[in-house]
């Protein structure tokens, strides 16, 4: 594997409007498109997604500069584990049931992940899951543990829902009153869908308006005429 640069952040900025960690983690990649390319990319998913804090992001940006081969294989545990989430909640979404190569990737990781996991003493006398230690690894370890919840919840599981849109594939829980989001994002594939499905019923029409004068019946004054279709695809609406 290539070596990339691990000193300096990625400026991307990761959508983070999933509903949940793990499938905000799948959803770094899309058609085409892969947005963890290098430990540093991971590093912003991480720190953007409020898994680390601000001093772990610098302690591991300085220990990857350091230790360059373990953090391209951390990114490579990351990539494997993104595609069993992805697989899993993907079939869940489909109505279909899991691979149970992707559950194996994903129980392998989480005994590992879990190693780490502690129960602190919160503020207020309450308690909360943390995490122990400090490693290149670290930032997987929340996001195995998202994916472990979500699928042992009876209740959530049935929420995973994958975007309409044909073009994307991004994951989100459906957490709307009747259970009607059809969209990973109404800013971005709701719109374009909508534009799209406008721009086909408005062809549509222009298809079938000829046809229809055509076959209208004759009568003693000028018939009226339909426009004809432009020429070429001009709606503004086109995406």
């Amino acid at each position: 594997m290539t070596h990339q640069p691990v000193q300096t952040p990625s400026d991307y900025v990761f959508e983070l409007d999933a509903g949940c960690t793990c499938l905000d983690f799948a959803n770094t990649l899309t058609f085409g498109r892969d947005h963890l390319n290098s430990y540093a990319d991971l590093l912003a998913f991480a720190d953007q997604a409020h898994l680390i804090t601000p001093e772990d992001a610098a302690w591991l940006r300085a220990r990857a500069e350091r230790d360059q081969h373990s953090a391209d294989g951390v990114l490579v545990r990351a990539r494997w584990l993104r595609q069993a989430i992805r697989g899993i909640f993907g079939n869940l979404a489909a109505g279909e049931t899991p691979r149970e190569l992707d559950l194996d990737v994903l129980n392998r990781d989480l005994a590992e992940s879990l190693a780490h996991a502690r129960v602190l003493a919160g503020s207020g006398g309450g308690y909360a899951w943390g995490w122990s230690g400090r490693d290149l690894d670290m930032l997987i370890w929340p996001i195995t543990r998202s994916a472990a919840d979500l699928l042992t919840s009876d209740e959530q599981r049935q929420l995973v829902r994958e975007c309409g849109a044909p073009d994307c594939l991004w994951l989100f829980l459906d957490t709307t009153k009747n259970r009607s989001r059809q969209w990973c994002s109404m800013q971005s594939c709701g719109n374009r869908e909508k534009a799209r499905r406008h721009y086909q019923r408005m062809r549509e029409r222009r298809d079938i308006s000829p046809g229809a004068a055509a076959d209208a019946p004759r009568g003693r004054g000028r018939a009226r005429r339909t426009p004809a279709a432009p020429v070429g695809d001009a709606s503004a609406t086109a995406v």
